[in-house]
């Protein structure tokens, strides 16, 4: 199933970075939405940066919403739009390179599409 983000979605990443997704299309790894508790991005996977989150008061596990796509596919299509925001990822949650990560897409903020051209 193919889907545009059409708002900002929620997360602990600076609002530019959430910003920048808007516009991205891209391919969801099945149609329907599905719930998850997920770790947030940028909470990092070590006691460092698990520290650096509790004492920002980040939350360390959220409960997701949305649909799955693969996270490396997403970076790549949100580095064509803004390089910055996807380095923000490279830099706060470098997990999302491996190729077995899932990020989820609010609901929300996505919309079905038809194709994946770019918007006129």
């Amino acid at each position: 199933m193919l889907f545009e983000i059409i708002s900002a979605p929620d997360g602990t990443s600076p609002q530019w970075v959430r910003d920048a997704w808007i516009g991205v299309r891209f391919q969801a790894l099945q149609a329907a939405p599905i719930s998850v508790q997920t770790r947030a991005a940028g909470s990092g996977t070590s006691i460092l940066s698990l520290l650096r989150a509790v004492a920002q008061g980040k939350p360390l596990i959220v409960e997701k919403h949305g649909y799955p796509a693969q996270a490396r596919d997403l970076l790549g299509l949100l580095s064509l739009q803004n390089a910055d925001a996807a380095c923000w990822y490279l830099d706060n949650a470098p997990q999302m390179l491996d190729p077995k990560q899932v990020f989820i897409l609010d609901v929300q903020c996505c919309r079905s599409i038809d194709h994946l051209s770019t918007p006129e």
